[in-house]
């Protein structure tokens, strides 16, 4: 008897399957990445999380049901990560839909074009179910950056400050100085023929330069770890934002550059759409910023430059 009750113990974990064994998931944590273009969200869990979803247009709101698994106050937390400058989410709800069944429910603020995937463990974390929400009207960057070139243009001539005349100073200041003298006849004045006056070159360009600066990794991609605990994806960005600021200060002293940012903040951008960006802007330039690891302080010199 006991044999066969083994023996059908086994069968009904068999016919059970995957979906009920994974009752046991555990929620290590949970994530709200906003982004200018779209908002993330991540569920990482102990073991891969199955799932299904459906979006709901009027009103827009997705939901979000995750099988196999309990409410628990990790999940919770998702209610308080939603920042009010969110682009694209309003609110989350949660709670248990039914047995083994937590649903979600995304309060969006505009229709989205949901992506939704998995990602495998990668250095500090586990497995993570990610909720990538992308607006389907997404406002044009080029008329954005046009925008701003045409504001600034604007200022510039505005608080435009005339050049202070040294000569004239210096020659109001003597004649102040120097006593009265006394009336002398006028001379005859010889009049000299009129001189054309040169035109300044016209500059190399009149438009604008675009210039895309790709901070790599972001967001649940660290990129290289560094020996303290430094990551790649924190370094890039940081460089990023101080040759935009290099470039843009260039830009207001008649350099017709621009810069702009294919992450601008502690997210992740799939490879396509950062390329996307660029193209969508019609970007001169794509600078792609990296800061990969090595692993001693000296340079290897080739044995031909030894």
């Amino acid at each position: 008897m006991k044999r066969r009750q083994l023996l059908q113990s086994g069968t009904l974990a068999l016919l059970l399957g995957t979906q009920h064994l994974a009752r046991g998931a555990t929620i290590v944590a949970v994530r709200v990445w906003p982004a200018p273009d779209y908002s993330r969200v991540t569920i990482e869990s102990d073991v891969s999380l199955s799932f299904n979803q459906t979006f709901i247009p009027n009103p827009p709101r997705l939901a979000v049901d995750l099988r196999g698994i309990e409410l628990n106050p990790a999940l919770k937390e998702l209610v308080a990560k939603v920042s009010a400058n969110d682009p694209t989410i309003s609110g989350i709800r949660v709670g248990q839909f039914g047995p083994g069944v937590v649903r979600l429910v995304f309060d969006l603020k505009q229709a989205i074009a949901p992506q939704v995937f998995s990602l495998t463990p990668v250095a500090a974390y586990q497995h993570r179910l990610v909720f990538d929400l992308y607006p389907t009207q997404v406002a044009d960057p080029l008329e954005t950056l046009i925008a701003e070139r045409l504001k600034e243009s604007a200022s510039s001539r505005i608080t435009t400050v005339p050049a202070a005349d040294p000569l004239g100073e210096l020659i109001a200041q003597t004649s102040q100085l120097r006593p009265p003298e006394s009336p002398s006849p006028p001379k005859e004045v010889k009049r000299l023929p009129p001189q054309v006056m040169s035109v300044p070159a016209p500059a190399a360009t009149d438009r604008l330069i675009i210039i895309a600066l790709d901070p790599g990794h972001g967001g649940e991609d660290p990129g290289a770890i560094g020996p303290g605990g430094t990551y790649e994806k924190n370094v890039v960005l940081r460089l990023a934002h101080m040759l935009r600021e290099r470039i843009n200060v260039a830009t207001s002293n008649g350099n017709p550059m621009r810069a702009f940012l294919t992450r601008d903040a502690d997210f992740f951008v799939p490879l396509h759409t950062r390329v996307d960006k660029a193209r969508r802007v019609q970007a001169d330039l794509f600078i792609s910023l990296h800061a990969d690891a090595f692993l001693r302080r000296t340079p290897k010199v080739p044995a031909c430059l030894r």
